[in-house]
């Protein structure tokens, strides 16, 4: 063959194959560092839909948001249900002390009646006892004799659609579950025997208690106490929706 047909097939063969491609756009755009590899918008890099996204473990949606919070907080309840106003208070002390009234909160209309204590039937002598450090923060232990009485007052609201009657801690019983009940002069109430569980850290448990509180009443009494088992509270909060 002679060289310049030589020149010639090598040239056509140049035109065929073309350009290389190892660095080419097209190749590093699909690959490790192009946008449809480990470091686009779907993956686990900064993507809205992997690991740093809305909707995953630091997202509004999920453990660490704080919408679900802030609308719980609307009136002041914080035990779980959305309410316009709250009486809340805890128990202070360090074990085997007294336990004492901490008043957190009371935004009802009128907060001239507001105190909180803890009795026993047993009689003249009882001490208030606060106990549980070992296992928790610790709280008042409210035997099968121990009961709470709440001074509050509801004059100032024109109709109550909804009351919560909730309590912070745990069944003081190492095999058991507990309960609690509740009375005023308009209304009583109890929750299952095994709606409080024994096990630590303490919980909030709520319970419907509507039909105990009727609006304009300056004089309410709620007596609050354990059933089938002792309890160690050490929160309580009347959340109420009213207006």
């Amino acid at each position: 063959m002679s060289r310049q047909l030589q020149t010639i097939v090598v040239g056509l063969l140049l035109a065929a194959c073309g350009k290389p491609h190892g660095n080419a756009s097209v190749d590093g755009n699909v690959d490790a560092s192009g946008s449809l590899d480990g470091g686009d918008l779907r993956d686990g890099g900064d993507g809205t839909r992997d690991g740093g996204g809305m909707l995953d473990g630091g997202g509004m949606l999920d453990g660490g948001g704080t919408t679900a919070d802030a609308n719980l907080n609307v009136g002041g309840c914080i035990a779980g249900d959305v309410g316009t106003h709250a009486a809340r208070f805890s128990w202070n002390g360090t074990e085997g002390s007294t336990a004492n009234v901490v008043y957190e909160l009371n935004n009802l209309p009128t907060t001239s009646r507001w105190r909180a204590g803890a009795f026993s039937r047993a009689g003249v002598g009882y001490r208030s006892n606060y106990t549980d450090t070992f296992l928790a923060v610790g709280g008042l232990e409210m035997t099968s004799t121990v009961f709470m009485d709440v001074e509050l007052s509801t004059a100032g609201l024109s109709t109550i659609r909804h009351v919560t009657v909730a309590l912070l801690g745990r069944s003081f019983n190492t095999t058991a579950s507990g309960g609690f009940s509740w009375q005023t002069f308009d209304g009583t109430g109890a929750t299952a025997n095994n709606f409080v569980s024994n096990s630590a850290p303490y919980q909030w448990y709520r319970a419907d208690a509507t039909m105990a509180f009727r609006p304009g009443n300056a004089g309410v009494l709620l007596r609050i106490a354990p059933t089938q088992t002792s309890l160690v509270v050490k929160r309580v909060e009347i959340c109420f929706d009213a207006s």
